[in-house]
């Protein structure tokens, strides 16, 4: 039984089955892309997946932040001088770099 599971494990550790999505973490991000409250990994988990989210204003980049989240539409939404810019991905490990 020992020699059955080995092709079954390395076929499903290739293809990822076993590995959990691993995102970038930081609850904020300045506008150089530095995280400045202590960069971290999560992973994602159920129906969870990577998430960014950048802010603007007047067209300039301010902040953002990334993470794990299990709420997550891509979408930009505009208000007046501020513009909210949310993406979302679960295609690789850290596919929400800032």
């Amino acid at each position: 039984m020992g020699r059955s599971l080995l092709p079954l494990l390395l076929l499903s550790s290739q293809l990822g089955f076993l590995q959990a999505l691993q995102c970038f973490q930081c609850q904020r991000i300045n506008a150089s892309g530095v995280c400045e409250t202590g960069e971290s990994v999560c992973q994602a988990k159920g129906n969870q997946q990577c998430f960014l989210r950048k802010v603007y204003k007047d067209d300039t980049l301010s902040y953002g932040y990334q993470g794990c989240s299990s709420v997550c539409s891509p979408m930009t939404i505009f208000y007046m001088d501020v513009a909210l810019e949310d993406k979302c991905c679960n295609d690789s490990p850290f596919c929400n770099k800032f």
